[in-house]
């Protein structure tokens, strides 16, 4: 189950050899026994069967500090879309979904070289009651969906995203303390 998104991958590319395919993204899997199922929202076709496979986590931010410190913890079933648009005029060109998994993990799988377009990863809802709040600087992470800038392979790994708790952990202070972050 874990190589799902590959072997999808792989299927979307050999289609779009042969013709016109929808793809579609696919949740992160880990060890457990429940299939991953397909998210809605067509993945475009590539001509030359190019994809890339964006990979990130989504996690809880118990010290509203907008980065992880190890009080953080992940945030299974988030719902993450990865979005594409042209820089010009802004229009949407690409939408996949994926859901996070049990570690916080997802995978999302595009297909097709987006060189010219603006793309990113984005969570809107936490499933997490404890942990509510959309953070303000980590909710979006951008990513590059082409390989003609430089970046070898075709695993784009997103930086983490996340939500808030709305009170501080007291344990706060003492872990931002170790790290060198006084006077919060």
């Amino acid at each position: 189950m874990a190589n799902y998104a590959a072997v999808l991958a792989l299927f979307c590319t050999i289609s779009s050899i042969v013709g016109p395919v929808t793809c579609r993204a696919t949740t992160a899997t880990s060890t457990n026994t429940t299939a991953p199922s397909p998210a809605p929202g067509p993945a475009p076709s590539s001509p030359n069967g190019e994809s890339f496979v964006v990979q990130g986590k989504v996690y809880c931010d118990p010290c509203r500090i907008q980065f992880p410190t190890k009080l953080s913890y992940p945030v299974p079933n988030t719902k993450v879309v990865l979005r594409c648009r042209e820089r010009e005029s802004g229009g949407e060109t690409c939408k996949l979904e994926g859901t996070s998994d049990a570690n916080g993990m997802y995978s999302i799988t595009a297909v097709g070289d987006h060189e010219e377009e603006i793309c990113d990863v984005r969570i809107t809802e936490s499933p997490d009651s404890k942990c509510p709040e959309v953070m303000d600087d980590e909710s979006i992470a951008r990513v590059s969906l082409t390989d003609k800038n430089g970046v070898r392979g075709k695993t784009r790994m997103a930086n983490p995203i996340g939500f808030m708790v709305k009170e501080i952990d007291p344990r706060c202070k003492e872990i931002l303390a170790e790290i060198g972050i006084i006077g919060i």
